[in-house]
Protein backbone atom coordinates (compact mmCIF):
# COMPACT_ATOMS: atom_id res chain seq x y z
CA UNK A 1 0.00 0.00 0.00
CA UNK A 2 2.90 2.37 0.69
CA UNK A 3 4.19 1.85 -2.85
CA UNK A 4 0.80 1.79 -4.61
CA UNK A 5 -0.07 5.38 -3.71
CA UNK A 6 3.09 6.98 -5.15
CA UNK A 7 2.91 4.80 -8.26
CA UNK A 8 -0.71 5.80 -8.93
CA UNK A 9 0.27 9.42 -8.41
CA UNK A 10 3.12 9.13 -10.92
CA UNK A 11 0.81 7.46 -13.43
CA UNK A 12 -1.70 10.30 -13.14
CA UNK A 13 1.11 12.86 -13.33
CA UNK A 14 2.44 11.31 -16.53
CA UNK A 15 -1.03 11.41 -18.10
CA UNK A 16 -1.58 15.03 -17.18
CA UNK A 17 1.86 16.26 -18.20
CA UNK A 18 2.11 14.30 -21.44
CA UNK A 19 -1.39 15.32 -22.54
CA UNK A 20 -0.31 18.95 -22.41
CA UNK A 21 2.53 18.32 -24.88
CA UNK A 22 1.88 18.52 -28.60
CA UNK A 23 4.84 16.71 -30.21
CA UNK A 24 6.70 13.47 -29.64
CA UNK A 25 10.07 15.15 -29.14
CA UNK A 26 8.75 17.09 -26.15
CA UNK A 27 7.13 13.92 -24.79
CA UNK A 28 10.37 11.93 -24.97
CA UNK A 29 12.37 14.79 -23.47
CA UNK A 30 9.87 14.96 -20.59
CA UNK A 31 10.01 11.20 -20.16
CA UNK A 32 13.81 11.23 -19.87
CA UNK A 33 13.69 14.06 -17.36
CA UNK A 34 10.82 12.81 -15.21
CA UNK A 35 11.02 9.04 -15.51
CA UNK A 36 14.77 8.72 -15.90
CA UNK A 37 15.09 6.73 -19.09
CA UNK A 38 18.73 6.95 -20.14
CA UNK A 39 17.85 6.89 -23.85
CA UNK A 40 14.62 6.32 -25.73
CA UNK A 41 13.48 6.34 -29.35
CA UNK A 42 9.99 5.91 -30.79
CA UNK A 43 7.93 6.19 -33.95
CA UNK A 44 4.32 6.00 -35.12
CA UNK A 45 3.89 5.14 -38.79
CA UNK A 46 1.67 4.17 -41.69
CA UNK A 47 2.56 2.52 -44.98
CA UNK A 48 3.42 5.83 -46.61
CA UNK A 49 5.40 7.65 -43.94
CA UNK A 50 6.10 8.33 -40.31
CA UNK A 51 3.34 10.15 -38.49
CA UNK A 52 5.89 11.01 -35.81
CA UNK A 53 9.36 9.95 -34.77
CA UNK A 54 11.85 11.22 -32.21
CA UNK A 55 14.60 10.23 -29.82
CA UNK A 56 15.94 11.60 -26.55
CA UNK A 57 18.60 10.95 -23.96
CA UNK A 58 22.03 9.37 -24.02
CA UNK A 59 23.64 6.17 -25.24
CA UNK A 60 25.21 5.69 -21.80
CA UNK A 61 24.59 7.19 -18.38
CA UNK A 62 27.48 9.51 -17.57
CA UNK A 63 28.51 10.15 -21.18
CA UNK A 64 27.38 12.95 -23.48
CA UNK A 65 26.91 10.83 -26.64
CA UNK A 66 23.29 11.41 -27.67
CA UNK A 67 20.83 8.85 -28.99
CA UNK A 68 20.50 8.93 -32.80
CA UNK A 69 17.38 7.80 -34.63
CA UNK A 70 19.43 5.26 -36.61
CA UNK A 71 20.93 3.70 -33.45
CA UNK A 72 20.36 -0.03 -33.04
CA UNK A 73 18.33 -1.48 -30.18
CA UNK A 74 18.19 -4.91 -28.60
CA UNK A 75 14.99 -6.51 -29.90
CA UNK A 76 14.85 -9.16 -27.19
CA UNK A 77 11.74 -11.26 -27.72
CA UNK A 78 10.58 -9.08 -30.60
CA UNK A 79 12.97 -11.47 -32.36
CA UNK A 80 10.42 -14.26 -31.92
CA UNK A 81 7.95 -13.17 -34.59
CA UNK A 82 10.93 -12.66 -36.91
CA UNK A 83 11.92 -16.30 -36.37
CA UNK A 84 8.37 -17.39 -37.17
CA UNK A 85 8.43 -15.24 -40.31
CA UNK A 86 11.66 -16.92 -41.44
CA UNK A 87 10.00 -20.27 -40.70
CA UNK A 88 7.04 -19.29 -42.91
CA UNK A 89 9.47 -18.65 -45.76
CA UNK A 90 11.07 -22.08 -45.28
CA UNK A 91 7.62 -23.71 -45.11
CA UNK A 92 6.65 -21.91 -48.31
CA UNK A 93 9.81 -23.31 -49.93
CA UNK A 94 8.57 -26.82 -49.08
CA UNK A 95 11.59 -27.69 -46.93
CA UNK A 96 9.64 -28.13 -43.68
CA UNK A 97 6.00 -28.14 -42.56
CA UNK A 98 4.30 -26.37 -39.68
CA UNK A 99 3.37 -29.80 -38.28
CA UNK A 100 6.88 -31.27 -38.62
CA UNK A 101 7.80 -32.75 -35.24
CA UNK A 102 11.09 -32.93 -33.36
CA UNK A 103 10.64 -36.72 -33.44
CA UNK A 104 10.78 -36.67 -37.24
CA UNK A 105 13.56 -34.15 -37.60
CA UNK A 106 15.88 -35.11 -34.73
CA UNK A 107 14.93 -38.52 -33.31
CA UNK A 108 14.01 -40.46 -36.44
CA UNK A 109 16.94 -38.94 -38.34
CA UNK A 110 19.33 -40.24 -35.68
CA UNK A 111 20.65 -36.85 -34.55
CA UNK A 112 19.75 -37.43 -30.90
CA UNK A 113 17.18 -39.16 -28.72
CA UNK A 114 13.98 -37.22 -28.07
CA UNK A 115 11.87 -37.99 -24.99
CA UNK A 116 8.62 -39.63 -26.05
CA UNK A 117 6.69 -36.85 -24.33
CA UNK A 118 8.02 -34.38 -26.91
CA UNK A 119 7.22 -36.55 -29.93
CA UNK A 120 3.98 -34.58 -30.71
CA UNK A 121 5.74 -31.19 -30.43
CA UNK A 122 5.68 -29.45 -33.81
CA UNK A 123 7.48 -26.49 -35.36
CA UNK A 124 4.41 -24.28 -34.87
CA UNK A 125 4.15 -25.22 -31.20
CA UNK A 126 7.79 -24.30 -30.54
CA UNK A 127 7.05 -20.97 -32.25
CA UNK A 128 3.98 -20.39 -30.07
CA UNK A 129 5.10 -21.33 -26.53
CA UNK A 130 2.96 -24.47 -26.64
CA UNK A 131 5.55 -27.20 -27.16
CA UNK A 132 5.95 -28.16 -23.50
CA UNK A 133 9.45 -26.66 -23.33
CA UNK A 134 10.36 -25.10 -19.96
CA UNK A 135 10.38 -21.42 -19.00
CA UNK A 136 12.87 -19.25 -17.12
CA UNK A 137 12.58 -20.77 -13.64
CA UNK A 138 13.40 -24.38 -14.62
CA UNK A 139 16.02 -23.30 -17.15
CA UNK A 140 17.82 -21.20 -14.53
CA UNK A 141 17.56 -23.84 -11.79
CA UNK A 142 17.56 -27.26 -13.49
CA UNK A 143 19.65 -26.55 -16.59
CA UNK A 144 22.56 -24.62 -15.04
CA UNK A 145 25.17 -26.72 -16.86
CA UNK A 146 23.44 -26.04 -20.19
CA UNK A 147 23.44 -22.29 -19.56
CA UNK A 148 27.14 -22.35 -18.60
CA UNK A 149 28.00 -24.39 -21.70
CA UNK A 150 26.29 -22.17 -24.25
CA UNK A 151 27.58 -18.93 -22.72
CA UNK A 152 31.13 -20.29 -22.70
CA UNK A 153 30.72 -21.02 -26.42
CA UNK A 154 29.29 -17.57 -27.20
CA UNK A 155 30.85 -15.54 -29.99
CA UNK A 156 29.45 -12.52 -31.85
CA UNK A 157 32.11 -12.64 -34.56
CA UNK A 158 30.37 -12.36 -37.95
CA UNK A 159 29.86 -15.77 -39.49
CA UNK A 160 30.28 -17.78 -36.26
CA UNK A 161 28.43 -21.08 -36.68
CA UNK A 162 26.16 -21.74 -33.67
CA UNK A 163 24.59 -24.94 -35.02
CA UNK A 164 26.48 -27.33 -32.73
CA UNK A 165 25.41 -25.36 -29.64
CA UNK A 166 21.79 -25.21 -30.85
CA UNK A 167 21.76 -28.98 -31.29
CA UNK A 168 23.30 -29.36 -27.81
CA UNK A 169 20.62 -27.11 -26.31
CA UNK A 170 17.86 -28.96 -28.17
CA UNK A 171 19.15 -32.39 -27.15
CA UNK A 172 19.53 -31.33 -23.50
CA UNK A 173 15.99 -29.97 -23.19
CA UNK A 174 14.26 -32.61 -25.30
CA UNK A 175 15.77 -35.59 -23.45
CA UNK A 176 13.58 -34.78 -20.42
CA UNK A 177 9.82 -34.96 -19.97
CA UNK A 178 7.94 -31.86 -21.20
CA UNK A 179 7.63 -29.24 -18.50
CA UNK A 180 3.92 -28.75 -19.28
CA UNK A 181 1.54 -30.54 -21.68
CA UNK A 182 1.48 -29.51 -25.35
CA UNK A 183 -0.81 -26.53 -26.12
CA UNK A 184 -0.34 -25.20 -22.58
CA UNK A 185 1.09 -21.67 -22.65
CA UNK A 186 4.54 -21.72 -21.07
CA UNK A 187 6.81 -18.83 -22.03
CA UNK A 188 9.73 -21.04 -22.93
CA UNK A 189 13.40 -20.17 -22.72
CA UNK A 190 15.01 -22.14 -25.54
CA UNK A 191 11.88 -23.18 -27.42
CA UNK A 192 12.46 -20.73 -30.27
CA UNK A 193 16.10 -21.83 -30.43
CA UNK A 194 14.88 -25.41 -30.88
CA UNK A 195 12.69 -24.11 -33.71
CA UNK A 196 15.77 -22.42 -35.17
CA UNK A 197 17.67 -25.72 -35.00
CA UNK A 198 14.78 -27.40 -36.83
CA UNK A 199 15.08 -24.84 -39.63
CA UNK A 200 18.84 -25.36 -39.78
CA UNK A 201 18.49 -29.13 -40.13
CA UNK A 202 15.81 -28.73 -42.79
CA UNK A 203 17.84 -26.27 -44.88
CA UNK A 204 21.48 -27.09 -44.04
CA UNK A 205 22.04 -23.37 -43.40
CA UNK A 206 22.65 -21.49 -40.18
CA UNK A 207 19.75 -19.55 -38.73
CA UNK A 208 21.74 -16.36 -39.20
CA UNK A 209 22.14 -17.12 -42.92
CA UNK A 210 18.42 -17.86 -43.22
CA UNK A 211 17.52 -14.66 -41.40
CA UNK A 212 19.77 -12.59 -43.65
CA UNK A 213 18.67 -14.23 -46.91
CA UNK A 214 14.95 -14.66 -46.21
CA UNK A 215 14.15 -11.65 -44.01
CA UNK A 216 16.73 -8.88 -43.82
CA UNK A 217 17.65 -8.78 -47.52
CA UNK A 218 14.18 -8.96 -49.13
CA UNK A 219 12.71 -6.40 -46.70
CA UNK A 220 15.80 -4.16 -46.96
CA UNK A 221 16.40 -4.29 -43.20
CA UNK A 222 19.96 -2.97 -43.45
CA UNK A 223 19.90 -1.72 -39.86
CA UNK A 224 19.49 -5.19 -38.32
CA UNK A 225 22.00 -7.75 -37.11
CA UNK A 226 22.71 -10.18 -34.29
CA UNK A 227 23.80 -9.82 -30.69
CA UNK A 228 24.50 -6.80 -28.46
CA UNK A 229 24.21 -3.36 -30.04
CA UNK A 230 28.00 -3.21 -29.70
CA UNK A 231 30.81 -5.26 -28.15
CA UNK A 232 33.12 -2.23 -28.11
CA UNK A 233 33.54 -0.89 -24.53
CA UNK A 234 35.50 2.22 -25.53
CA UNK A 235 34.11 5.71 -25.03
CA UNK A 236 32.28 7.59 -26.35
CA UNK A 237 29.85 4.71 -26.97
CA UNK A 238 29.18 4.00 -30.64
CA UNK A 239 25.73 2.49 -29.87
CA UNK A 240 23.36 2.48 -26.88
CA UNK A 241 24.57 0.52 -23.86
CA UNK A 242 22.11 -1.34 -21.64
CA UNK A 243 21.54 -0.29 -18.03
CA UNK A 244 20.45 -1.86 -14.77
CA UNK A 245 18.00 0.27 -12.79
CA UNK A 246 16.19 0.18 -9.46
CA UNK A 247 12.40 0.47 -9.32
CA UNK A 248 12.56 4.24 -8.74
CA UNK A 249 15.37 4.72 -11.31
CA UNK A 250 17.49 6.53 -8.73
CA UNK A 251 20.46 4.79 -10.32
CA UNK A 252 21.06 3.59 -13.87
CA UNK A 253 24.19 1.45 -14.02
CA UNK A 254 25.71 0.91 -17.50
CA UNK A 255 26.37 -2.67 -18.60
CA UNK A 256 29.78 -2.66 -20.37
CA UNK A 257 29.59 -4.17 -23.85
CA UNK A 258 31.11 -7.62 -24.36
CA UNK A 259 30.29 -11.05 -25.75
CA UNK A 260 28.30 -11.60 -22.55
CA UNK A 261 26.22 -8.42 -22.45
CA UNK A 262 23.30 -10.07 -24.28
CA UNK A 263 21.98 -13.63 -24.45
CA UNK A 264 24.20 -16.53 -25.55
CA UNK A 265 24.89 -16.37 -29.28
CA UNK A 266 23.33 -19.79 -29.88
CA UNK A 267 20.04 -18.42 -28.53
CA UNK A 268 19.63 -15.76 -31.21
CA UNK A 269 16.21 -17.23 -32.16
CA UNK A 270 14.94 -16.63 -28.63
CA UNK A 271 15.94 -12.98 -28.54
CA UNK A 272 19.23 -12.08 -30.20
CA UNK A 273 18.36 -9.73 -33.06
CA UNK A 274 19.16 -6.00 -32.97
CA UNK A 275 17.62 -3.36 -35.26
CA UNK A 276 17.31 0.35 -35.68
CA UNK A 277 13.76 1.65 -35.64
CA UNK A 278 13.54 2.22 -39.39
CA UNK A 279 14.50 -1.35 -40.32
CA UNK A 280 12.21 -2.67 -37.62
CA UNK A 281 9.43 -0.52 -39.12
CA UNK A 282 9.97 -2.15 -42.54
CA UNK A 283 9.47 -5.55 -40.93
CA UNK A 284 6.35 -4.42 -39.06
CA UNK A 285 4.87 -2.93 -42.23
CA UNK A 286 5.19 -6.31 -43.96
CA UNK A 287 3.05 -7.80 -41.18
CA UNK A 288 0.68 -4.84 -40.97
CA UNK A 289 -0.22 -5.03 -44.66
CA UNK A 290 0.46 -8.78 -45.14
CA UNK A 291 2.75 -8.12 -48.09
CA UNK A 292 2.02 -10.90 -50.62
CA UNK A 293 5.17 -10.04 -52.57
CA UNK A 294 7.04 -11.29 -49.52
CA UNK A 295 4.79 -14.16 -48.37
CA UNK A 296 1.63 -15.72 -49.84
CA UNK A 297 -1.67 -14.92 -48.15
CA UNK A 298 -2.07 -18.36 -46.57
CA UNK A 299 1.23 -17.97 -44.72
CA UNK A 300 0.21 -14.54 -43.38
CA UNK A 301 -3.06 -16.03 -42.18
CA UNK A 302 -1.11 -18.74 -40.39
CA UNK A 303 1.30 -16.28 -38.75
CA UNK A 304 -1.57 -14.09 -37.53
CA UNK A 305 -3.69 -16.83 -35.98
CA UNK A 306 -3.20 -17.61 -32.26
CA UNK A 307 -2.21 -21.20 -31.55
CA UNK A 308 -2.05 -21.31 -27.75
CA UNK A 309 -4.55 -19.94 -25.24
CA UNK A 310 -6.47 -18.06 -27.89
CA UNK A 311 -4.04 -15.15 -27.61
CA UNK A 312 -0.51 -16.22 -28.60
CA UNK A 313 0.98 -17.47 -31.81
CA UNK A 314 4.18 -17.20 -33.85
CA UNK A 315 5.81 -14.54 -31.68
CA UNK A 316 2.73 -12.32 -31.28
CA UNK A 317 0.31 -11.53 -28.51
CA UNK A 318 -2.97 -11.24 -30.43
CA UNK A 319 -5.90 -9.37 -28.91
CA UNK A 320 -9.46 -9.09 -30.28
CA UNK A 321 -11.23 -7.88 -27.15
CA UNK A 322 -12.25 -4.41 -28.38
CA UNK A 323 -14.41 -4.40 -31.53
CA UNK A 324 -13.78 -0.68 -32.03
CA UNK A 325 -10.05 -1.29 -32.35
CA UNK A 326 -10.07 -4.68 -34.02
CA UNK A 327 -7.14 -7.05 -33.85
CA UNK A 328 -4.04 -5.74 -32.10
CA UNK A 329 -0.68 -7.47 -32.51
CA UNK A 330 1.98 -6.63 -29.97
CA UNK A 331 5.14 -7.93 -28.37
CA UNK A 332 7.85 -6.71 -26.04
CA UNK A 333 11.39 -7.83 -25.49
CA UNK A 334 14.15 -7.47 -22.92
CA UNK A 335 17.53 -8.91 -22.06
CA UNK A 336 17.32 -7.53 -18.52
CA UNK A 337 18.92 -4.16 -19.31
CA UNK A 338 17.24 -3.06 -22.57
CA UNK A 339 13.61 -3.04 -23.64
CA UNK A 340 11.68 -2.71 -26.91
CA UNK A 341 7.97 -2.87 -27.75
CA UNK A 342 5.87 -2.78 -30.90
CA UNK A 343 2.16 -2.54 -31.79
CA UNK A 344 0.45 -2.96 -35.15
CA UNK A 345 -3.28 -2.39 -35.76
CA UNK A 346 -4.47 -3.51 -39.22
CA UNK A 347 -7.89 -1.84 -38.97
CA UNK A 348 -6.26 1.57 -38.65
CA UNK A 349 -3.29 0.64 -40.88
CA UNK A 350 -0.99 2.02 -38.21
CA UNK A 351 1.96 0.77 -36.20
CA UNK A 352 4.38 1.92 -33.53
CA UNK A 353 7.76 0.87 -32.21
CA UNK A 354 9.61 2.14 -29.18
CA UNK A 355 12.89 1.16 -27.54
CA UNK A 356 15.02 2.13 -24.58
CA UNK A 357 18.37 1.14 -23.09
CA UNK A 358 17.02 0.28 -19.63
CA UNK A 359 15.09 -2.78 -18.45
CA UNK A 360 12.00 -0.59 -18.15
CA UNK A 361 10.55 -1.49 -14.78
CA UNK A 362 9.10 0.62 -11.98
CA UNK A 363 8.77 4.32 -12.77
CA UNK A 364 10.52 3.85 -16.12
CA UNK A 365 7.86 1.34 -17.14
CA UNK A 366 5.15 3.84 -16.23
CA UNK A 367 6.75 6.54 -18.34
CA UNK A 368 7.28 4.12 -21.23
CA UNK A 369 3.66 3.04 -21.27
CA UNK A 370 2.41 6.62 -21.12
CA UNK A 371 4.62 7.57 -24.08
CA UNK A 372 3.05 4.73 -26.06
CA UNK A 373 -0.44 5.80 -25.02
CA UNK A 374 0.27 9.40 -25.96
CA UNK A 375 1.37 8.28 -29.44
CA UNK A 376 -2.03 6.73 -30.10
CA UNK A 377 -4.18 9.60 -28.83
CA UNK A 378 -5.12 10.53 -32.40
CA UNK A 379 -7.22 7.34 -32.44
CA UNK A 380 -9.34 8.54 -29.53
CA UNK A 381 -8.89 8.30 -25.76
CA UNK A 382 -10.71 4.99 -25.20
CA UNK A 383 -8.94 3.23 -28.03
CA UNK A 384 -5.51 4.51 -27.04
CA UNK A 385 -5.99 3.36 -23.44
CA UNK A 386 -7.03 -0.09 -24.68
CA UNK A 387 -3.96 -0.39 -26.91
CA UNK A 388 -1.66 0.79 -24.14
CA UNK A 389 -3.15 -1.69 -21.67
CA UNK A 390 -2.51 -4.59 -24.08
CA UNK A 391 1.08 -3.48 -24.62
CA UNK A 392 1.55 -3.15 -20.86
CA UNK A 393 0.41 -6.74 -20.28
CA UNK A 394 2.89 -7.88 -22.92
CA UNK A 395 5.67 -5.79 -21.35
CA UNK A 396 5.12 -7.23 -17.88
CA UNK A 397 4.99 -10.81 -19.17
CA UNK A 398 8.17 -10.28 -21.18
CA UNK A 399 10.01 -8.90 -18.17
CA UNK A 400 9.06 -11.89 -16.01
CA UNK A 401 10.50 -14.28 -18.57
CA UNK A 402 13.30 -12.16 -20.04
Amino acid sequence: MKILGPLCGLFALARAQFENLDNLQDVLDADVEQFHHVGISASLFTKLDYLMKAQSGKRMKGDDAAIHFDDQWVMGSNTKSMVATVAAKVVDMGLIQWNTTVKELFHDAGLFEVNEGYWPSTLELFLSHGSGAPGLEPISSIYVDLVDYIFNKTSWVDGYDNRAERIYLSATILKDDPYVPQYTFEYSIGGFTIAGAMLEVATNKTFEELCQELLFDPLEMEGCGFGPTTTDPTLPPNQPWGHLSDVWAYRNLPVPPSDFSNIASSMVPDGGIKCNLDSWRKYLLAHLFEDTDFLPAEQWTKLHTPIVGGYYGFGWFIDNSNPLVGTVFTHGGTDGHNFANCVIIPRFQIGANIATNVANQGVQGIGFNKVLEWMFTNLGKKESEHIASIAEKSRLLEYRHL
